[in-house]
């Protein structure tokens, strides 16, 4: 069986070994955070370091009280505990945007600094920078190639108000289709006192959306008085 901890009698000083996981934890939380804050996330770097070094202690509080039989019964508790307030924190993290879900992947990077932290308390050194690398090379080079394979696509609500109740919905999914629209629900609200129409649609656009083309093309139907995009939600 392979161990991944360096031996600790290689150190002459304790204070040197907890300097080397807490520095390591450290590193781990700057690259994750570093990588959010390029790409303009509000969880950056202090904030995954924080974790990372917060994580780190908990675990070396955690195993030394163990290895010096102050802490009777099971003694991951405190790890567990972790594990547990990290999913809270991230959950914080996750906010529905419209029709979007944002956050997943800052709650995900979460989790990950906060498990790294924890390796690094228990000197897991290889395994840590592995995977620290492997998380670095899914955040830049595979989110390249997932935005090449499947382009993002974004929901957002078409409202269209009409003058009359005389609507060809006909031309309006034919106008979506050329702006590669793809329609995705629909809902009507008639106004019997007026006698006017309003449609509103829930649409994924494509990352590259020609605004214009699309509104010149609606405002082309006849009976069409005022129309909006947004990331509000069908009523």
């Amino acid at each position: 069986m392979i161990d991944f901890h360096l031996q600790d009698s290689l150190f002459n000083s304790t204070i040197l070994i907890f300097l080397m996981r807490a520095f390591l934890s450290v590193f781990c939380g700057f690259c994750l955070g570093l990588e959010r804050k390029i790409k303009k996330h509000p969880v950056g770097i202090r904030t995954l370091v924080f974790l990372s070094l917060s994580s780190c202690l908990f675990g070396i509080t955690s195993i030394t009280m163990a290895k010096q039989n102050i802490l009777t019964g099971d003694t991951t508790r405190i790890a567990a505990g972790v594990v547990s307030g990290i999913g809270f924190l991230g959950a914080g993290v996750i906010f529905r945007q419209g029709f979007n879900i944002h956050g997943l992947t800052t709650a995900a990077i979460i989790f990950m600094a906060s498990a790294l932290g924890l390796a690094c308390s228990d000197g897991l050194y290889i395994p840590v920078l592995i995977t620290l690398a492997l998380c670095l090379i899914v955040m830049t080079i595979v989110e390249r190639l997932e935005y090449v394979l499947f382009p993002p696509e974004t929901a957002k609500l078409v409202k269209i108000d009409f003058s009359d109740d005389q609507v060809d919905e006909s031309e309006i999914e034919v106008i979506f289709k050329r702006c590669k629209l793809k329609l995705a629900d629909k809902n009507f609200n008639y106004d019997i006192e007026n006698k006017t129409v309003t449609i509103a649609y829930k649409v994924y656009k494509p990352n590259k959306f020609d605004f214009s083309d699309f509104s010149q093309k609606i405002r082309q139907i006849k009976n069409v008085r005022a129309f909006s995009i947004t990331q509000g939600d069908i009523d």
